[in-house]
Parts: C-alpha cells; structure tokens; sequence
C-alpha cells in the first residue's frame, strides 16, 4: 500500500507531533508504572501554646475564692478521724499507736518503735513511716471487724497483714460551741 504524495508528508506531521501532544498531557495520564512516589505531607508545626496573662492574684497573699454558696464537705471518714491512738491485731502481728510512735510486732519478734505520721483520708485514716529502710504503712478503716468497730492493715518489711483495730481510750467528744 502506498500514500499518495500529499498524504504522506501529513502523515510524517502526525507522526512527529504526537509525542508532543502526549507530553503536554499531565500527570494524570500517564501510566501507572510512570507516574512519580506520592510525597508524604509534612506536619504543620503546631502552635506556641497560649499561656493567660497573671491575675497579679498571688495564692500565698490574697486567697483564690470562687464565688456562690459553699458548704463544708468531709474528706476523712468519720469513725476513724477521731481516733489517735489506738491497737490492732490480726494473725501473726500486733500493733499499737500513741502520738507519733507506732510499735509493731510480727509475730515469734520482739516489737519495733517506728516514728510515724497521721495522714486521714475519705476511707479512714493511715499511719506512715519507715522501719529497716522500708515504707511502714498501719491502715485503718471505719468498717466493723467482728467485736472491733475498725479494720486494719498493716504493710511492712515487704508483707501485708490484715486485722481489726480500736482505739486504745475513747475518743473526745467534740466540744459544743
């Protein structure tokens, strides 16, 4: 088969610009084994956090009130807060505490003094401090233990011991105002 002359020189036109035509094509043609790595975007830096001008309110001189009613709220258990001193016992240990001096005795030892500290909680009230370079925790709770009216747990040199506890004289009662 062959071209007649005038066909052929627009023919060989087709055949050069066709490259051209595809090249000015974007990059959504192209073929799938042609088309470049997606480019991960990069994270926006996040913004300097807005810190709030000072009140000039210092907590140390003028106290930080909020406004609207208020009412006293207890944050220890009743039935404890007021015991100071008290003993516990359970299997195997006996406790006693008097002010600041707890005195603990596992059973087949001879009773240890350990300076402690009263710390009352919403559950009761905990007597912390350290004997033989570990924490010494005595834990007392407002919940009936048998013939007792506390529960105790005591946690020292790497062992937990549960009992029961009351308190070693009555408790004051609150003066009337």
């Amino acid at each position: 088969m062959t071209l007649r002359p005038i066909t052929r020189p627009l023919v060989q036109l087709a055949v050069l610009a066709l490259p051209l035509a595809l090249a000015a094509c974007g990059d959504d043609m192209r073929m799938p084994w042609d088309k470049p790595e997606p480019v991960a975007e990069t994270p926006a830096e996040p913004a300097p956090p807005h810190i709030p001008e000072p009140t000039g309110a210092s907590p140390t001189r003028q106290p930080l009130e909020v406004g609207g009613p208020t009412a006293k709220v207890a944050t220890a258990e009743a039935r404890s807060l007021a015991v100071t001193d008290l003993v516990a016992g359970g299997e195997g240990w006996a406790a006693s505490v008097s002010g600041s001096t707890a005195r603990f005795q596992p059973q087949g030892a001879a009773p240890r003094a350990v300076d402690v500290r009263r710390i009352p909680w919403s559950g009761g009230v905990e007597y912390i401090g350290t004997l033989s370079g570990q924490p010494f925790v005595l834990r007392i709770k407002g919940a009936d233990c048998g013939k007792q009216k506390l529960t105790a747990m005591v946690r020292a040199g790497g062992q937990t011991y549960d009992g029961c506890a009351s308190p070693a004289a009555p408790a004051a009662a609150p003066a009337a105002s």
